[in-house]
């Protein structure tokens, strides 16, 4: 059939409504084919679809911005959270509390919190995310409120802020570490490095407010001395002797070894025995008698202190009652024990601040060869080689201590501490500054097995007694305290329960 004639056909069929069978296949076939392409390409959409979530969900940014908790309106996320939740638990293991609690296996590091419990309500990573969630609310407050009164970040706290950075960088890179990567190892999967600067520099500016606060609370003599009057027992001292008589009953054993309790019959009789032993000593001490010798005599254990600070008991509540006068004796009873007790006097704890300047000599001072340790008898004999290279004056011990010393807190002033409390410093440190017949301008040297030898250069006693140092330093703490506090509880936090199961 010709082409005219296959055109005129298919018109005809056309006109009477007859559909041309080669132009209906024509037609399913194209149809199928668009069909298909729809099909296909819908499939590749969602294949893309599939593949950018899973990229996003491995990169965690669905996770570390998830809710958390928000409070007072604004939402933190799983990464914030988790920077403070870690802190929290970072502080506490550097804590004491935290070393004991580890040291005796309370705490087991190498498991998961969530599987260790802090208490009959809660585990270890429930008792860390509460304390996340506190200290956040206290930051969100603080951080508030200084942004309120135009308080931002200045010089100081930025280069704060810098040198924590930097330190996070080297021990990023000790450890064969990126610092991305470092923090992610530190902080969890969610951290970032924009998320820790952000909550770092929030928490300094927190911090710098709150600091001025502390810094504003002042008080006057008279408050002071009132609260002294109402707290004296926390800062009096007091000078007394008193002999221990052990009302025990000697342990005993069977034929096996085994321990033999004592009968109610043996306890009375051996603490009847302690009575009646205390009594001869007291009489015998009234009559003229040394009581360290009575002690020795009747196999009891003497004890003497001239600065006898309070602790709870027997022996405490007795001498630190207001009614004690000088010459007081008694014979004292506690549940296992009998006392004779001896009061001289009480006062206030007196002891003046000072001021001194010293140079802390530790391995970075020494040349050591491999395997070499920084022993007292290295570190002393250095410090001396630097005291004996004085040249005898305020002004070149302070240039000595900024040359040597490896104290941090001190170095970059000439090693100068001011206005030193009493209990501020190691004991070797405190002792050689309140040794007897101290004067400025004397030097001397002295080791610390926990910091290393210290050169001394003793600038002078101050005018602050320490009672008086003590009293105020607890008034500000408690005020302080009670702001705090006060701060926290004003900002409420809503918690999301998916996001917080993100954490730890």
């Amino acid at each position: 059939m010709s082409a005219s004639r296959e055109k005129k056909k298919r018109q005809e069929l056309l006109a009477n409504g007859t559909a041309d069978p080669r132009a209906a296949r024509e037609a399913e076939q194209r149809s199928a084919t668009r069909k298909a392409n729809i099909l296909y390409g819908s499939l590749a959409a969602v294949f893309v679809v599939v593949a950018i979530f899973l990229v996003v969900f491995n990169s965690g940014i669905i996770e570390r911005n998830k809710t958390a908790l928000t409070i007072d309106g604004e939402k933190y996320t799983v990464a914030q959270a988790a920077y403070y939740y870690q802190n929290a638990y970072q502080s506490f293991l550097n804590s004491q509390e935290g070393y004991l609690y580890t040291a005796l296996g309370m705490l087991d590091t190498s498991k998961p919190l969530s599987q260790q419990s802090f208490s009959e309500e809660q585990t270890w990573a429930e008792h860390f995310k509460e304390s996340a969630v506190e200290n956040m609310r206290f930051i969100h407050a603080a951080k508030t409120a200084a942004q309120a009164d135009g308080m931002t970040l200045e010089s100081e706290e930025l280069e704060a802020f810098d040198s924590a950075v930097a330190a996070r960088k080297s021990e990023a890179s000790a450890n064969g570490y990126t610092y991305k990567s470092y923090l992610r190892a530190m902080f969890g999967a969610n951290m970032t490095p924009s998320v820790y600067e952000a909550c770092l520099k929030d928490q300094l500016l927190a911090t710098k407010y709150a600091s001025a606060h502390y810094d504003s609370l002042s008080y006057t003599d008279q408050e002071i001395l009132d609260y002294y009057e109402e707290n004296k027992n926390s800062y009096d001292l007091v000078d007394c002797a008193y002999v221990t008589v052990s009302g025990g009953v000697p342990a005993k054993t069977d034929d096996e070894g085994n321990t033999v309790e004592a009968t109610d019959e043996e306890k009375a009789a051996a603490m009847a025995q302690a009575k009646e032993t205390a009594e001869a000593i007291l009489a015998e001490y009234e009559a003229g008698g040394n009581l360290e010798r009575l002690a020795e005599q009747y196999d009891a254990t003497y004890t003497a202190e001239e600065e006898m600070t309070y602790r709870s008991g027997t022996i405490g509540d007795w001498l630190f009652d207001e009614s004690r006068r000088a010459g007081d004796t008694e014979v004292l009873e506690d549940a296992s024990s009998y006392y004779v007790a001896v009061f001289n006097s009480r006062q206030r704890d007196e002891t003046l601040d000072y001021s001194v300047r010293h140079i802390l000599v530790t391995a970075a001072n020494l040349e050591l060869g491999e395997g070499e340790e920084a022993t007292e008898e290295l570190l002393t004999a250095k410090a001396q080689e630097i005291l004996d290279s004085w040249d005898g004056t305020e002004e070149g011990f302070a240039s000595l201590a900024k040359e040597y010393s490896q104290d941090g807190g001190s170095n970059t002033n000439g090693g100068l501490y001011e206005d030193v409390a009493k209990n501020r410093m190691v004991a070797a440190f405190q002792n050689w500054c309140y040794e007897s017949g101290r004067k400025p301008g004397d030097t001397g040297i002295v080791y610390n097995s926990g910091t290393g030898a210290h050169i001394m250069y003793f600038v002078g006693y101050g005018s602050t007694q320490y009672w008086h140092y003590a009293c105020e330093s607890a008034m500000r703490s408690e005020a302080y305290s009670q702001w705090q506090t006060d701060l926290m509880e004003s900002a409420t936090a809503e918690l999301d329960e998916s996001g917080m199961r993100s954490i730890g």
